[in-house]
């Protein structure tokens, strides 16, 4: 009995094996068969217009579905690196504005700290205006002095009020400071875009130090160009981005439209699969049975391939799987079968048992049935002796 268990366990087990190879046969027959259908070389008229309709218009949504996904998600890796270039640029772009505006200040400073008349013309007003807010910074440098020789003499109390008045002063320095680099920057910069500067280093008037820190400006200003051309080039990419994920409306969300489309792919490759699976059943099911044997005729072995036209290789290896399946089939049935008989064999025998139980009980019961009677007869018996007895007693006392 175990035995018998454990091989249909095993049947069992091979018999799935062997549907799911026919299965994925026939899904592969049906893709041929459909695939072929679209060949005008190949004109089988294997399926209906219908059915070829159908596949085409399940396979052009699948293509059309697959093709959003992966943009979308090429669009949101690009979008990444972007980010991260844009970081990169910000980054840079700081550094390189604070180095050409140290560039520019020191420009200024070195044509504050040896100007003569004769760069009037180029450097006259900022001089003016440079020399203005310096003469408040001295002004404020002098009471800072002042302050901290306070600080130095007072008491304790002089000493607070001092460290207040010093802590608003060194604000007001630092904004004087800021005010009169602004100044000489710009001063600076507008001698280097007017191109004065530049006539000087022709003409040989342009001392050397001055020539390098220009030259060194010229540098910066093609290097920030160049960055602002690359961010400029960054915000077509990110544009060219949410045109993508617009198009495939994933702007909201596009993690929930990448999950969407997983689903809808997904459910399009179930109604892809039954379509093709059942479209080449039902065309094996043309030329063959159930159990794989040809419903063209019987040449002595029930399989007939040589009029089954352009697939009859399919059709043979068709009719080889469900010939295989159907012995599988009919050897558990067979066992299952046996289980059945030896079952109902092992009943039987018990509903002999419980008969000649039965039996037995029954006829033991009749003797009980009978001693029982012999009993009634016998005290039936003394019950009228007795009774006959009680009269003679009661008639003699009278």
């Amino acid at each position: 009995m175990d035995l018998s268990r454990k091989t249909i366990q095993n049947l069992t087990q091979c018999l799935d094996e062997k549907r799911e190879e026919l299965t994925v046969f026939y899904r592969q027959f049906g893709e041929k068969l459909y695939n072929d259908s679209t060949d005008p070389a190949i004109a089988t008229g294997a399926l209906s217009a219908e059915r070829i309709t159908s596949w085409r218009s399940q396979m052009a949504e699948r293509i059309t579905e697959t093709k959003s996904l992966l943009d979308i998600k090429d669009a949101l890796t690009r979008q990444q690196e972007l980010v991260h270039f844009k970081k990169e640029l910000s980054v840079n772009l700081q550094e390189e504005n604070a180095l050409y505006r140290n560039l520019l200040e020191e420009l200024g400073r070195a044509f504050y700290s040896q100007y003569t008349e004769r760069d009037a013309a180029i450097f006259g007003d900022t001089y003016e205006k440079a020399s203005v807010e310096g003469n408040i910074l001295i002004q404020l440098e002098g009471k800072q002095d002042t302050l901290q020789h306070q600080l130095a003499e007072s008491g304790f109390f002089g000493k607070l009020f001092a460290q207040f008045k010093m802590a608003g002063l060194a604000s007001n320095l630092r904004q004087q400071k800021s005010r009169v680099m602004r100044i000489l920057a710009d001063g600076a910069s507008s001698m280097v875009t007017s191109g004065a500067l530049e006539q000087q280093i022709s003409d040989g008037s342009l001392d050397s130090d001055f020539t390098k820190v220009y030259f060194d400006i010229k540098d910066a200003i093609i290097r920030l160009e160049e960055l602002k051309k690359r961010g400029n080039t960054l915000e077509t990419d990110f544009a060219a981005i949410a045109t993508i994920l617009e198009n495939g409306n994933a702007s909201a969300n596009p993690l929930r439209r990448m999950d969407e489309l997983r689903h809808h792919i997904k459910e399009t490759d179930k109604r892809i699969d039954s379509l093709t699976i059942l479209s080449s059943r039902e065309y094996s099911d043309k030329f063959l049975d159930e159990n794989g044997v040809s419903l063209l005729g019987n040449t002595g072995d029930g399989h007939t391939f040589s009029d089954m036209g352009s697939y009859a290789h399919q059709l043979e290896q068709i009719a080889l799987l469900r010939s295989d399946i159907s012995v599988i089939c009919r050897k558990i049935e067979v066992l299952e079968t046996s289980f059945k008989i030896e079952s109902l064999t092992k009943q039987i025998s018990q509903y002999e048992r419980s008969i000649t139980d039965y039996e037995r009980k029954i006829l033991h019961y009749q003797e009980m049935s009978e001693s029982l009677r012999k009993n009634i007869r016998e005290s039936t018996d003394e019950k009228l002796r007795l009774h006959s007895y009680k009269e003679t007693i009661e008639n003699t006392l009278r």
